[in-house]
């Protein structure tokens, strides 16, 4: 089985390979700046850990500076579908292919849905049992459908089920309500900075076990030592996760 991690913005949507800083100069304070990282790989990873290096020669100094970001949650994740038998009271208008997206949120924002899931519907009076696995943090969830894959319109919304413990839903095919998915993941702040650094320090990090599709979220920054000579100390890191 294969461990893969995919690599998000502070916005915890955009994917992104590589970032670009402000020019750091000796003993001028640098802005710390949000990430997140997303288990797509298909097993869980257990104990696993973050630790940010510079990269080539330099004085010895440790200039990247990593923290948890405990205020952001996981959108969710381990989100199945069960179609029910017929005659079971379901209402759904037409037979076919339905696409659920399931997103959390707190009292600060709302996460983007985690990854679509489908099913066919092939009698009319079934239902569809939404299951997930619940997110730390969340106060409840928002369960979004569709008929066309990775489209949801302004009224795509089907429930808001209040409970961070909650971990299911029954739609019997009813109607829609106004509310689409969100593209940002708010719930540890708003844009720009989608919230506030932590107390940040020179690392390792424990992350801990991540599960398929769960994320984490951190902050990074730059602490260039005053008097640091430009000579021989790239502005440069490598950010490296292993399982121990």
């Amino acid at each position: 089985m294969a461990a893969s991690l995919k690599h998000l913005s502070k916005d915890g949507e955009t994917q992104i390979s590589g970032k670009n800083w402000a020019d750091a100069f000796a003993g001028v304070a640098q802005t710390a700046e949000k990430f997140a990282i997303q288990n797509n790989g298909d097993r869980a990873l257990v104990s696993l850990q973050i630790q940010i290096t510079q990269v080539g020669s330099n004085d010895g100094s440790t200039m990247m500076r990593i923290g948890a970001d405990t205020a952001t949650i996981s959108r969710p994740y381990g989100v199945s579908l069960a179609l029910s038998g017929a005659g079971a009271g379901g209402v759904f208008a037409a037979t076919g292919i339905y696409y659920y997206l399931v997103a959390a949120y707190n009292a600060t924002g709302e996460t983007p849905g985690a990854a679509e899931v489908s099913i066919n519907v092939d009698v009319t009076t079934k239902k569809v049992t939404i299951s997930w696995t619940p997110v730390t943090g969340a106060t409840g969830y928002k369960i979004f459908r569709s008929t066309s894959p990775g489209s949801y319109g302004a009224s795509s919304l089907r429930a808001n089920v209040a409970g961070g413990g909650s971990s299911q839903y029954i739609d019997d095919g009813g109607s829609l309500s106004s509310g689409t998915p969100v593209t940002a993941n708010t719930t540890g702040g708003a844009a720009p900075n989608y919230g506030t650094a932590p107390s940040l320090v020179a690392g390792p990090l424990t992350i801990g076990n991540l599960a398929i599709g769960q994320e984490w979220f951190y902050w990074a920054n730059r602490v260039v030592p005053g008097g640091t000579a430009e000579t021989g100390n790239p502005r440069l890191s490598l950010r490296e996760f292993t399982e121990s």
